[in-house]
């Protein structure tokens, strides 16, 4: 039997998930849903309370207010654990200043009143509603949201093997080169936010026919030599690296071309790199999706992800995509609550049984994420056909398991060898 689902609207960016609830509505439409940068966020300097819209997320509100997202996330209630659910409720209020904040609910109830320490805050300098007045930074990538060492691995000739950031301590930190043949180079380092600028880099998945890409960088590593080597990396025209967030939804790292060797009007071109994974090894984008659409490429890449999640030891033997348009039900049945959203629905089967196999519908954020719940692979219940108010219960329960995964390229080998068997 056809799935049929229905979600809220969510959106995943660096520091997590918000699942954007407005209590006492049936449905949410998520279509169109768009993030709040702060920029957009309607909060002025001694500005004394907020309310939550769709839209926003706790790290764009916490750059307006002074308040790291973590302690946002805190107080009101939204547990950062991998994997769960973060809910942020709009038309709940925040009331902040006095280094204080005290979150209201819609009906003007407490929730809860929190005094917020220097290590709260984002400049511990500044007051509890004394935000980023500068420009806005939307494509940035946060020095909080790296885990320390950070190193990014080379491919080619004629490069340093990898580049280690460490800005554990704050934004005046360390990069390291780690070179054949010279050893490790260090250079004293600042990291910093500047105004949005485009660069071009040259495509770490090396992809033909579109080697060459323009992305928008708003996070600047400046470095200092420390020290003359036989071959110098950085100079003072050469001292720039820029984080951004890729097509992938991982963190890559934008370096000057230390190999040296460009066509003509190419002299601009950085290369990227990739942030390694916890074995240090590189995950590029690899041929062995070669002649497959992107949209097969997400769904074998997703499928993987979903079996590692699962803890499903093997490979299916055969996986169904169907795509699932605004207007379908979360459960086949009368009192069904209503999906607002396009959504896809993946069912993968590991030994031909209906007891093996597994329905997962899930819901892209177009940032190397998705949201899913898993679907019932079968409705035995009589409470389905008669029972309208049960059923509707039962499709809130789906909407309240919805959980968000990332989706790497650490699994492509893998998912490689299962894309062949993608049915759409």
């Amino acid at each position: 039997m056809k799935k049929k689902i229905i979600t809220l609207g969510v959106v995943s960016g660096l520091f997590g998930v918000a699942v954007f609830t407005d209590f006492g509505e049936a449905t949410v439409s998520a279509s169109g849903w768009k993030a709040n940068y702060p920029d957009t966020i309607q909060i002025s300097n001694n500005q004394k309370e907020y309310t939550m819209k769709q839209g926003d997320t706790l790290w764009a509100i916490g750059q307006k207010i002074n308040v790291k997202y973590q302690k946002l996330a805190e107080i009101n209630g939204i547990n950062l654990t991998k994997g769960d659910q973060y809910v942020l409720p709009i038309g709940r209020v925040l009331s902040f200043g006095d280094n204080k904040i005290t979150v209201k609910n819609k009906d003007g109830s407490i929730y809860s009143q929190s005094i917020i320490k220097d290590k709260d805050k984002i400049d511990p300098n500044k007051g509890v509603g004394e935000g980023n007045t500068q420009e806005d930074y939307p494509y940035a990538v946060a020095r909080e949201g790296l885990t320390y060492p950070a190193t990014f691995d080379f491919h080619g000739m004629n490069v340093p093997n990898s580049v280690t950031l460490d800005f554990s301590q704050g934004n005046s930190g360390k990069v390291i080169f780690d070179i054949n043949l010279v050893g490790q180079q260090e250079y004293n380092a600042n990291f910093s936010n500047i105004p949005t600028k485009e660069i071009r880099v040259s495509n770490a998945d090396g992809t033909t026919g579109n080697r060459i890409r323009t992305v928008k960088v708003n996070t600047e590593i400046t470095m200092e030599p420390t020290n003359s080597y036989d071959r110098q990396l950085v100079t003072d025209k050469i001292n720039k690296l820029y984080l951004f967030v890729n097509k992938n939804g991982g963190i890559s790292l934008a370096t000057p071309n230390y190999a040296g060797n460009y066509a003509d009007g190419e002299a601009d071109v950085m290369l990227e790199v990739l942030l390694a994974n916890s074995n240090n090894v590189q995950n590029p984008v690899t041929n062995v999706f070669a002649g497959y659409s992107d949209e097969q490429i997400e769904y074998a890449r997703v499928t993987e992800e979903l079996l590692q999640y699962y803890g499903i030891v093997g490979q299916p033997i055969e996986i169904s995509v169907t795509k699932n348009a605004i207007g379908h039900q979360v459960l086949p049945f009368n009192g069904s609550q209503i999906l607002e959203e396009n959504s896809v629905t993946l069912s993968f089967n590991m030994d031909g049984s209906m007891a093996s196999t597994v329905y997962v519908t899930y819901i892209s954020n177009h940032d190397g994420s998705i949201r899913f719940y898993r679907n019932p692979n079968h409705y035995q219940d009589a409470r389905y056909d008669t029972d309208p108010e049960w059923v509707k219960e039962e499709s809130v329960k789906l909407i309240n398991s919805i959980q968000t995964l990332r989706i790497t390229t650490a699994n492509d080998p893998q998912a490689g060898g299962i894309i062949s068997l993608i049915i759409s």
